[in-house]
């Protein structure tokens, strides 16, 4: 037990020991990080908080780790230049995915048809890696109680699946241009 308690206590205790000063320095970084990153989320846009593709997801998870890096380690000046140029980074590619498809093709997952015309696509399932479980739970959650009246199940690049149902005669103009 005396085992446990001692690392415990290590586990808690910062590596230069409490003291004023500690506290003070994580509280202010805080305070400024945060006053950052809400900069940076207003001046960049609203795509920072959208679904995430998954490009979106890791440049948010690597925003993470340099914000808390920076909080606890002692350079703040340089987590910030590297939030920054982040988030720069981030508009560039997200700018250039807007102008060029191939380039988007790369940096985010193309949406997948899953179900098309009451029929599940298997291979393109296998291929994004979605068992027949997760998708019929997805299609419970949208208050689907039969596949044979999905004309198209999309697997977005966000991760969503969106159900287009209607009638097979119905013409769709928002299939993805490259499905699976």
């Amino acid at each position: 037990m005396d085992v446990l308690w001692t690392v415990l206590r290590e586990i808690l205790t910062p590596q230069g020991g409490w003291s004023a000063e500690f506290v003070v320095r994580v509280a202010l970084s805080v305070l400024l990080l945060f006053a950052l990153v809400i900069f940076i989320a207003r001046f960049f846009g609203a795509r920072t908080f959208a679904s995430f593709t998954s490009f979106d997801f890791l440049i948010n998870v690597t925003a993470g780790s340099l914000v808390a890096s920076s909080i606890m380690g002692q350079n703040l000046v340089g987590g910030a230049l590297a939030l920054l140029c982040l988030a720069v980074l981030q508009w560039l590619i997200s700018l250039t995915s807007a102008r060029s498809k191939r380039f988007h093709d790369v940096v985010d997952n193309p949406p997948t048809v899953l179900i098309e015309h009451g029929e599940y696509q298997h291979g393109a399932m296998r291929r994004v890696r979605i068992s027949m479980q997760s998708l019929e739970q997805q299609l419970r959650n949208q208050g689907v109680t039969e596949v044979g009246k999905v004309q198209f199940a999309i697997l977005e690049s966000g991760g969503t699946i969106s159900v287009i149902s209607g009638s097979p005669d119905q013409k769709v103009e928002t299939l993805p241009r490259r499905s699976g």
